[in-house]
């Protein structure tokens, strides 16, 4: 089997220590491979946080490589259009790492800075892509947003945070081309960024792993019925797979989710992972460094507590009608404000 992994990240300063804390769980549960190269795809850390990110890394006598991230939204003339605040287009670098790693990199596991890798990766690093580009776990999209942002049939939609790339097909097939493709029929405007541009520009050219290889936050705190009622997803697996992922995962993904109070490394979190990411910080360079501040205004945490107060099936209904009906009424009005036919 090969144990020689690469895996990529992209990160700013600020989360640094989140990074670092995910780094931290892929090196203490995947000592059985041979070498681990880490290539971070950087926004301007600083050199105090480069060197913590080298020490960890060494301590394990695995190697860590910085690059300095690109402006690919100016770089390619893709005119990203902003749907969200939340949504940054440096996320795009993951669509482009056939081009920003060395050539000598032929396959690539790319990791979002708040995944948590607790299992080992070797299985899913020798897997077989067969004639696929790259691999991942199905989100939890409803059927309406497929229709809009032009995802075919046979299609499933993924989660970004988690990605195979075989960077020679990436190259060989100019997927690089495709994303800028795809963002141009949209002209610009990308609802969920680069997850939809990774999407749309692959289609059905994923490899649909088990869901053990990303799970996220709404799988730990809704069951089957629970997430049919908020998201009405048809796409997706099986529940006995969704619980057995659930009880034996191999990366966790600490996403938001409106019914959990924060992430594991904020302040008045109630997340379900922070005791795990705590764990994994303790051996970190941050291992002393305090909570991130609680950011919400008092307007979120009123949301917050009256959600709180709620019945979970009232919540969720609302949420539902606010997802499946508003959202997508204004996804398409923007859409047609910005000439998407």
């Amino acid at each position: 089997m090969n144990k020689i992994l690469n895996v990529a990240y992209h990160s700013s300063d600020l989360f640094a220590p989140i990074l670092g804390t995910s780094i931290a769980s892929l090196l203490v549960n995947n000592q059985e491979m041979d070498e681990i190269n880490i290539y971070v795809i950087q926004d301007n850390i600083s050199i105090e946080n480069i060197k913590k990110l080298e020490n960890l890394t060494a301590e394990y006598g695995r190697k860590i490589y910085f690059i300095a991230m690109p402006d690919i939204d100016e770089l390619l003339g893709l005119k990203l259009i902003r749907a969200s605040d939340r949504w940054q287009f440096f996320s795009f670098c993951r669509l482009y790492l056939d081009k920003l790693l060395p050539k000598t990199v032929h396959k690539i596991l790319y990791l979002d800075s708040d995944v948590l890798v607790v299992d080992s990766l070797l299985e899913l690093w020798n897997l077989d892509l067969k004639e696929y580009c790259a691999a991942g776990v199905i989100d939890c999209l409803g059927e309406k947003y497929y229709k809009a942002l032009k995802i075919n049939q046979n299609a499933n939609y993924c989660n970004s945070g988690v990605l195979i790339e075989d960077l020679d097909k990436w190259r060989n097939y100019e997927i690089g081309d495709k994303v800028v493709e795809y963002v141009k029929l949209f002209n610009g405007y990308m609802y969920f960024v680069e997850q939809t541009a990774l999407n749309g520009a692959l289609q059905d050219n994923i490899y649909i792993l088990h869901p053990r290889y990303n799970v996220y936050t709404i799988e730990q705190v809704l069951n089957r019925k629970e997430r049919f009622l908020l998201r009405r997803n048809i796409r997706g697996y099986k529940e006995e797979d969704i619980q057995d992922a659930v009880r034996r995962p191999v990366i966790i993904h600490m996403t938001r989710f409106f019914l959990v109070t924060n992430r594991p490394w904020q302040e008045n979190t109630n997340h379900p992972m922070k005791a795990e990411f705590l764990k994994y910080k303790a051996v970190t360079p941050w291992k002393d460094d305090p909570e991130f501040k609680d950011m919400r205004s008092k307007r979120e945490r009123i949301i917050q507590k009256t959600i709180n107060v709620l019945p979970k099936k009232i919540v969720l209904l609302v949420a539902s009608f606010l997802y499946n009906e508003v959202r997508i009424w204004s996804l398409k009005v923007n859409l047609k404000k910005y000439g998407v036919k």
